[in-house]
């Protein structure tokens, strides 16, 4: 008896990553079938969608499968990327008044700085746990890299051309949106098709005994 390697598809990334896919997709099609209609019934499927993938990612499933091997510090910071938009999205609504104004501003800075953190911390365990085939365990830093750099362009841009209009930076908001609309579905497909590849293990492999 010896071992062979074999690949096992794992069903984890592939419905992650169809969970993540269908976040971004989700919305854009709905919005080009029904212009203008359904604005909160999307943003929640598509918010939904979003968490299901990152539980998904971060616990696999029926115990393989998990990007950041389980280890807390992943688990946790992908669990507030998956729960704090809903959290959000309930909160706005009570601050719709003029007076809560200033409330919703701190609302929207903390929610920012919390979600870079918990996404800095994810893709640094994601890379660290080397679950993913290299050098793929990097596309999520990759991918948090890029929308932090379309996001950061236009603040910067919008301070330093003191005096122009919001014209002239439409470019870099466009950018920034399709960058945030390309990233989860590209990672959603890398997830599908590493998935459906498959990871290598060992299998048992008998042999006929020598005459």
């Amino acid at each position: 008896m010896t071992d062979a390697e074999v690949r096992k598809p794992v069903p984890a990334w592939i419905w992650g990553g169809a969970l993540l896919a269908a976040s971004a997709v989700v919305p854009t099609g709905v919005r080009a079938v029904a212009p203008g209609g359904l604005g909160s019934g999307v943003a929640i499927v598509a918010i939904v969608l979003f968490a299901a993938s990152l539980v998904v990612f971060a616990f696999g499933l029926r115990g393989r499968g998990s990007i950041v091997a389980r280890r807390p510090s992943g688990v946790a910071a992908l669990l507030v990327l998956a729960i704090l938009p809903p959290l959000v999205e309930l909160a706005i609504p009570a601050l719709s008044n003029e007076q809560d104004i200033p409330r919703l501003q701190i609302l929207s800075a903390v929610h920012l700085a919390v979600t870079a953190a918990a996404a800095l911390v994810a893709v640094v365990a994601i890379g660290r746990a080397a679950v993913i085939p290299r050098p793929w365990h990097w596309a999520p830093a990759w991918g948090f890299a890029a929308m932090a750099v379309t996001f950061a362009l236009p603040q910067i841009a919008a301070v330093s051309a003191s005096g122009t209009g919001l014209d002239d930076l439409m470019g870099l908001f466009v950018l920034g949106s399709l960058v945030a609309l390309a990233m989860p579905l590209a990672l959603g497909i890398l997830a599908m098709v590493l998935g459906a590849r498959g990871l290598t293990v060992a299998s048992a492999q008998i042999y006929p005994p020598v005459a």
